[in-house]
């Protein structure tokens, strides 16, 4: 498995110049090969000394400053972007449609130096060491890195100008939580309640987005003031106010990232496995909830529960629909019935605690033998579940009918 460390390191103003110098070099050399291509789709990229030699002779002596393994990720990324292009648009790549590479901006804060895996970090005194020329890297090192096939080292700039490294390790699985127990969960986009678990815990999102959005609105407003059309550079108090904007956008993905990864650390210490709804969520973000979808997170909890414990997901259909006591489907179940009676076997339901119920009799049926004895015990009101099937049979279609 693949192991990321990550982690906040302060560059003196030396190195600073040099990453950015990597950094400049880099964006140059991807909006020359990308002219290149868009001009004559036959092109074939060629290295960033050839290229420059050609299209740029004094860049050649800027890089000569820096390290060369910071470049070689560059020709491998333009040439995977314009793949994915080409992929999606002959329809044999899954997933979203992936847009054709862009240009890269001077004035865009964010962006990430690539070394190859020559590059061989290692702590010295308290400090990161990653390449001769950058030099011993202080930083905010929480843990030290395992030892195994070092995979790649990133060195990213955000919006606001903070600095991070994160290094790719691969290393043998570590044994997950193997107690057995599995949890459904049932995702609500419009509630104040986030998600609602098989048990019958409830847990609220604190919406980070919401809270900050008057104070959005205000930064937006100073933002489009300080802003003056048909000017090249804008002026310091434009880029001030647009410091601002980043600073909260990135305060409040910082705070949505920590109570996500506590959701889920706190679901990986309790259970084996975790089921959840198969949701594309580019396209709930694209519906009436975006905002609300965006601020909860849901997409980057699951991906934080896959590699802290198993996730298994299953088929939303029906979910909330279906009694999880005898399997009826009740068509007059619609968006915004939140209490149904089961017509079949006259059991109450909560529309969302119903929904978490047959996820987890779904995922664990999905799992095995340990899984289908889980299910029958669950979907058989202390029967098994071929009697039950055999009593309310009879008695559907009149429930239909009527």
């Amino acid at each position: 498995m693949l192991k990321a460390y990550k982690y906040r390191i302060y560059p003196t103003q030396e190195q600073e110049t040099f990453l950015r110098k990597e950094l400049g070099l880099k964006r140059l050399y991807w909006n020359i090969s990308l002219a290149n291509k868009q001009a004559d789709h036959s092109y074939k990229l060629i290295s960033y000394k050839e290229t420059f030699s050609k299209y740029k002779p004094e860049a050649l002596e800027w890089c000569k400053e820096i390290d060369s393994t910071a470049m070689a990720d560059v020709w491998s990324d333009l040439t995977q972007a314009f793949r994915n292009f080409y992929t999606s648009c002959n329809g044999t790549r899954k997933g979203k449609f992936v847009n054709p590479p862009k240009f890269k901006s001077k004035k865009n804060m964010k962006g990430s130096i690539g070394y190859t895996s020559m590059a061989r970090p290692k702590f010295v005194n308290g400090k990161l060491f990653i390449t001769r020329k950058l030099g011993l890297l202080k930083g905010s090192y929480h843990c030290q890195f395992c030892e195994g096939k070092l995979k790649n080292v990133t060195i990213s700039r955000t919006a606001t100008g903070k600095w991070f490294v994160s290094i790719c390790v691969e290393k043998k699985d570590k044994p997950k939580n193997d107690n057995g127990k599995a949890i459904g969960i049932d995702w609500n986009c419009r509630d104040d309640v986030f998600l609602t678990l098989s048990d019958g815990t409830k847990i609220k999102c604190p919406r980070f987005l919401r809270e900050k959005e008057k104070q959005l609105a205000h930064y937006h407003k100073l933002l489009s003031k300080k802003f003056v059309k048909g000017r090249r550079e804008q002026s310091q108090n434009y880029h001030k106010a647009k410091y601002k904007v980043a600073k909260l956008h990135e305060k409040v993905s910082w705070q949505r990232q920590d109570w996500l990864h506590k959701v889920s650390h706190n679901l990986a210490q309790k259970y084996q496995y975790v089921i959840v709804e198969d949701i594309n969520m580019q396209s709930m973000s694209q519906m009436h909830h975006g905002k609300a979808v965006g601020d909860q997170g849901f997409g980057m909890l699951r991906n934080m529960i896959a590699y802290k414990t198993t996730l298994v997901k299953v088929s939303a259909k029906d979910t909330s629909k279906t009694c999880h006591i005898c399997g009826f489907i009740n068509p007059k179940v619609v968006l915004g019935v939140e209490h149904w009676k089961c017509p079949v076997c006259s059991s109450e339901h909560h529309r969302d605690r119903n929904a978490a119920l047959n996820i987890l009799n779904k995922g664990v049926t999905s799992l095995g033998i340990v899984g289908r004895e889980r299910a029958e015990s669950k979907n058989a009101c202390g029967e098994p579940r071929s009697s039950v099937k055999q009593e309310v049979c009879s008695t559907i279609e009149s429930v239909l009918d009527s």
